[in-house]
């Protein structure tokens, strides 16, 4: 895979970062009092293309779970914290990662928001020689729908791998999700 994926997220990135968002950043509002988590539980299905793996496409599913970030907020809780638990397990390849994905997200209204931010995972991985643990990071971004107790949203997720030894395993994963919030 092409190495500028990640320096294009970072670059993403710090469009958002901008001085009037720090000027009003707090630092663990999920301590404080009146501060709503507005958690979302989601399954989710899709297809990641993935080194390892004996063919182009394979599925991929797991759960998300997303809420108002309780270490780091804007005024307005526009940083969402996404931990994803994902399962592949096709084609020589089988892989469990859980994923931290901390995104800042804007409102597109009726509901409708879009998110983008780092990734850092965990991956468990095993091609048929053995499994490795790894050390994942990446960038993610998705657009997703709110309304009453329904949710839904569609993923786009590069995470890569990398040892020492040379084990890596690289992918991206496009997912859609459906769920409900609290």
């Amino acid at each position: 895979m092409n190495r500028s994926i990640p320096l294009l997220s970072a670059l993403l990135l710090s469009c958002f970062a901008t001085a009037s968002h720090a000027e009003g950043l707090r630092f663990l509002p999920g301590l404080d009092a009146g501060f709503k988590f507005e958690p979302s539980l989601a399954l989710t299905a899709g297809v990641a293309h993935a080194t390892g793996a004996a063919d182009n496409a394979v599925g991929i599913y797991g759960i998300d779970v997303n809420m108002n970030c309780g270490l780091i907020q804007t005024p307005d809780n526009r940083i969402r914290t996404h931990v994803q638990i994902n399962r592949i397990d096709q084609s020589g390849l089988q892989a469990t990662s859980v994923e931290l994905s901390p995104r800042y997200t804007l409102p597109l209204g009726k509901g409708f928001s879009f998110g983008a931010g780092p990734a850092l995972a965990w991956v468990h991985a095993d091609s048929g020689l053995g499994g490795k643990d790894l050390f994942g990071y990446g960038a993610a971004a998705g657009f997703s729908f709110r309304k009453g107790h329904y949710y839904s949203g569609l993923d786009l997720r590069y995470l890569n791998t990398e040892e020492r030894g040379q084990t890596q395993l690289e992918q991206v994963a496009l997912q859609a999700k459906v769920g409900i919030n609290f």
